[in-house]
């Protein structure tokens, strides 16, 4: 029987046209990809690209998977280009997205074969431990997994990250005073804090807060964060450029941007609850700030973007927020912050200022404090319940009473007077004023013996040895006295966390100010501290 032949018809000349756009795009994409071959970026995309392909065959039926592979194949071909036109930023920007891929489907794996120890991390294979440690870079790569457990189901350890971090006066109340065991990072940019912190004993970064990425994987773990942005736009002692009407109006706008960007911009017509997250980098939420005249005062978005940053990268493992600043700030921007944390779940909020004084140390130290907890508001008070003892600048130093110190020391010369700009004199027998930078030069006005920078330490509540560093040229004298000046005092410090986590803050707080001042107290007191010293946490982490 003669076989049936079916007539051929020629193809539309539009869908000839587009085949024929498609095979030139696929020939000028194979160009591109053969001229990039070996470049290290190009090699990146091109591992991940592989290993998410083979995922996909492995699990043939997860559209989730299968869209993970084509979005790395089309990956390798925008490398490529961007190699051929030598789009650095674009290149850059591949290879990292191509390589935290990697990085997370590793951690994964790890995690998916079981608990990782400290055991386990220490047999990985260098590859692996240099991928991980650079998708946790700056933090420790061990943030990369949850933290040890206990029964109750909380972390053995919790993790606090403090921001701004400073010579380490929030470290020292929570650690120190309180004597909780918990696994506390601090970042700060100036040099000679972190290498006093470090030297203190404590974990902190040498860093940029507005260059890191507050979605850092290793950051889904941490119970609290605290903030302790630079107070000198605010203050009244300075120019005051982040309390005008321009500065409020630049900050609030990116304070509530944070929000939309974080994803919780309420939406009632979302099943969330929730409006879809806007897509913005947070280096592009921040971009309005850099209209302002002091930099400085913009740092409070970060108070915003940090917790709701780390709230939406966590899963809710975020439960509560520390603040200080100038007790100046404009209450525009308090509530602001307070407005976009409450919209993320944060229901109870508080704010206060406080003297450092009330707490035991021997000057002055008025700030703004603020809390946020997703949890029941805290049933510790924060003020004590008795007057803690006045300790006086004299006693402090070691001076005799009736002495005047003499604060005009190493000031500026004012060419129309001939004597030296601010400063004067006043009685050793109170408490300090607010300490500053220029505290260094004080003296006693009869025998012109300057005080130490133990004593400039001690004055904001540090001991006597902690171990203050300078990085640069010279003895840094000024520049210690800077780091004590920007410092939340411990004692401030260990009421607000104990307020924050229920542990009950006062009696230890009195034992270190005794210990700090070598203050007299009465038997009843006495019996008190060493009732508090086996007092168990109120704290179940």
């Amino acid at each position: 029987m003669p076989q049936l032949t079916l007539p051929t018809t020629d193809l539309n000349p539009l869908d000839a046209e587009l085949a024929a756009d498609a095979a030139e795009q696929e020939a000028e994409d194979a160009a591109a990809r053969l001229a990039a071959a070996g470049h290290p970026a190009m090699v990146e995309c091109q591992l991940t690209a592989d290993i998410l392909t083979a995922h996909a065959a492995q699990y043939p039926r997860d559209p989730q998977a299968r869209d993970w592979a084509f979005e790395a194949v089309e990956r390798v071909t925008v490398c490529a280009y961007a190699i051929v036109e030598d789009d650095q930023e674009r290149i850059t920007e591949c290879s990292r997205q191509a390589k935290g891929e990697r990085a997370a489907m590793t951690l994964d794996q790890l995690e998916s074969e079981g608990r990782v120890t400290h055991k386990r991390l220490a047999s990985l294979d260098t590859p692996t431990r240099e991928l991980l440690e650079w998708y946790a870079a700056p933090l420790p790569m061990r943030w990369l997994f949850p933290p040890e457990k206990n029964v109750h189901g909380r972390p053995v350890r919790p993790r606090v990250v403090v921001l701004f971090h400073g010579p380490g006066g929030l470290t020292v109340g929570l650690l120190r005073i309180l004597g909780v065991d918990f696994d506390v990072i601090g970042i700060d940019l100036d040099q000679g804090a972190v290498a006093t912190a470090n030297a203190a004993g404590f974990t902190v970064i040498h860093a940029n807060v507005t260059d890191l990425d507050p979605e850092n994987p290793a950051l889904q773990d941490v119970t609290g964060i605290a903030l302790t942005p630079p107070c000198g736009a605010f203050t009244g002692g300075g120019l005051g450029k982040g309390r005008t009407a321009t500065a409020i109006d630049t900050i609030l706008p990116v304070i509530y941007e944070a929000g939309a960007a974080a994803g919780f911009l309420p939406w009632q017509d979302s099943p969330t609850g929730y409006a879809p997250r806007t897509g913005l980098s947070w280096a592009e939420v921040r971009e309005p700030l850099a209209q302002l005249e002091d930099s400085r005062a913009g740092l409070m978005a970060e108070v915003a973007i940090w917790p709701l940053a780390m709230l939406a990268r966590g899963a809710g493992a975020l439960e509560w927020v520390m603040v200080e600043q100038s007790d100046k700030l404009p209450a525009e921007i308090e509530e602001a912050l307070f407005g976009e944390l409450r919209n993320a779940g944060w229901h109870t909020t508080e704010g206060w200022t406080l003297d450092a004084v009330d707490y035991g140390a021997a000057s002055h130290r008025v700030r703004r404090f603020m809390t946020a907890y997703r949890g029941p508001k805290p049933f510790v008070d924060l003020y004590p319940a008795h007057p803690f003892p006045t300790t006086t600048f004299a006693e402090c130093v070691g001076w005799e009473t009736g002495r005047t110190i003499l604060t005009r020391g190493n000031r500026p010369l004012d060419p129309a007077t001939g004597r030296a700009k601010g400063g004067g004199t006043r009685s050793a027998d109170r408490p300090s004023t607010c300490v500053t930078a220029t505290i260094y030069g004080w003296a006693d006005s009869e025998t012109g013996a300057r005080i130490t920078q133990e004593d400039i330490g001690r004055l904001v509540g540090f001991p006597a040895d902690y171990p203050w560093r300078h990085v640069g040229r010279g003895e840094g004298i000024r520049t210690k006295a800077q780091q004590a000046a920007d410092a939340v005092c411990p004692m401030v410090a260990a009421a607000l966390f104990g307020h924050i986590l229920g542990i009950e803050w006062e009696a230890k707080t009195r034992t270190y100010v005794h210990e700090l001042y070598k203050i007299p107290i009465s038997a009843e007191t006495a019996a008190n501290i060493r009732a508090a010293a086996y007092a168990v946490p109120i704290y179940t982490g």
